[in-house]
């Protein structure tokens, strides 16, 4: 892929030299370049942890994203950008490529490695199409997202295509030909495998031309030849309300509904569900809101969104990264609040999650998890972050898992 990648990209910029040399100058002297800097403290205190013998994880770390973005010379615009992740002190953790397997995971590894590489054409009417090494970010990320909160976030190799030709209506198509995870090139096999060789096909169409209303429908085709168990074929649908009430207060309903079959060479019978409903309001800077999310389970699998964003959903101790053989129910509640101009600070949001977990097949609770964050932003470059997750397990003689709790700190700078 990458052959015809680079073949395609210097062919069109070989023609473009020939026919409007000026133009193309233009093009690559006219585009910006992409900088994201973070340094991280993530430190793990895991129960769950067999070989840690009571250790906690220490992870320091600063990843610099340095790549470029062309403008656009007769539809045709370029981009490239690399990863570079420093471990700073000792590498008291797991990093699934480290060998430290006496520590806990933190799935931040030290690497030097391309994270994006592509060429996307948009002469052709409400039409974009990439090609490359590229992100994707579909819906709210619960199935196919870029895990942007790790150091390396999780790129897609293949081919994309966005429509827009119809009113109100954005229409997706991509197919995967490799999945390049957070654990980077220098991580081989089992869970924690760096790359997956993909033949995966991923629909996703959005409808907004109904006020204050988004709907969503999609089918996601995952053929994955490492994980052959996570080969999954996904149908569903999303919908999200919002509405303005009165003066400042704003009211939220979103609801979404899944269901997934085996796929591919995945070995196993599958029939599972997925279903989830959020209320919320807004009023004045505040922000609340609850939920429920139910991940079916049949005793022997679980539902499976292996390339989704997952820290985002079931608590930020990232206990269910897979679900558990019996499914998994979350009902949280959240609260924030967004204080502007403060302490020299542009923007200032405290948030406070709770989750309570069930197992869906048999409702045995499984334990309970608080997550609080503090996101202070300076201005539209600069940023700091502080985030701890508290999960309490059940016990795992009732099924459920050992205590583990994680604390950040992260400085950011985007330009």
């Amino acid at each position: 892929m990458y052959r015809t990648f680079v073949f395609v990209m210097a062919g069109g910029l070989a023609l473009s030299g020939v026919t409007q040399a000026s133009s193309l100058a233009d093009a690559l002297a006219g585009g910006k370049p992409l900088v994201d800097v973070r340094l991280r403290y993530e430190g793990v205190n895991d129960d769950n942890c067999a070989l840690c013998a009571g250790k906690d994880a220490d992870a320091k770390t600063l990843r610099a994203r340095l790549g470029y973005e062309t403008g656009t010379w007769n539809g045709f615009s370029a981009l490239a950008e690399f990863d570079q992740i420093w471990s700073l002190g000792p590498e008291d953790y797991d990093s699934k490529s480290n060998g430290h397997t006496t520590f806990p995971l933190v799935a931040d590894p030290q690497l030097t490695t391309l994270n994006r590489l592509q060429l996307s054409y948009s002469g052709i009417d409400h039409t974009t199409i990439t090609a490359g090494r590229q992100e994707i970010v579909l819906g709210d990320a619960r199935f196919i997202g870029n895990v942007g909160f790790r150091q390396h976030e999780q790129t897609f190799d293949g081919v994309s295509v966005v429509n827009t030709s119809l009113p109100d209506t954005k229409l997706f198509y991509a197919w995967i030909g490799g999945v390049n995870r957070v654990f980077g090139p220098g991580s081989h096999g089992g869970p924690a495998i760096g790359h997956y060789i993909s033949d995966s096909h991923l629909f996703n169409a959005v409808y907004t031309g109904v006020s204050h209303l988004k709907l969503e429908s999609y089918v996601y085709l995952l053929d994955l030849k490492e994980a052959p168990a996570a080969s999954t074929a996904t149908y569903g649908a999303r919908a999200e309300w919002r509405e303005p009430l009165s003066d400042g207060l704003s009211a939220m309903l979103v609801g979404a509904l899944a269901h997934q079959n085996e796929y591919a060479s995945n070995p196993n019978k599958v029939s599972l569900d997925y279903w989830t409903l959020e209320g919320g309001l807004a009023y004045a800077g505040f922000n609340g809101g609850i939920g429920y999310e139910a991940m079916g389970g049949n005793g022997k699998v679980g539902f499976s969104t292996p390339l989704a964003t997952l820290h985002a959903f079931d608590g930020w101790a990232d206990l269910f990264l897979a679900t558990p053989v019996n499914g998994i129910d979350d009902f949280y509640g959240k609260l924030s609040y967004v204080f502007k101009n403060v302490l020299g600070v542009a923007r200032l949001a405290p948030q406070v999650v709770y989750h309570s977990f069930t197992t869906d097949r048999t409702n045995v609770g499984i334990g309970n998890e608080w997550d609080l964050a503090l996101n202070a932003a300076f201005d539209k470059h600069f940023s700091l972050n502080a985030s701890y997750g508290s999960y309490d397990g059940a016990g795992v003689g009732q099924g459920g898992f050992k205590d583990k709790s994680i604390t950040w700190l992260t400085a950011s700078y985007k330009y």
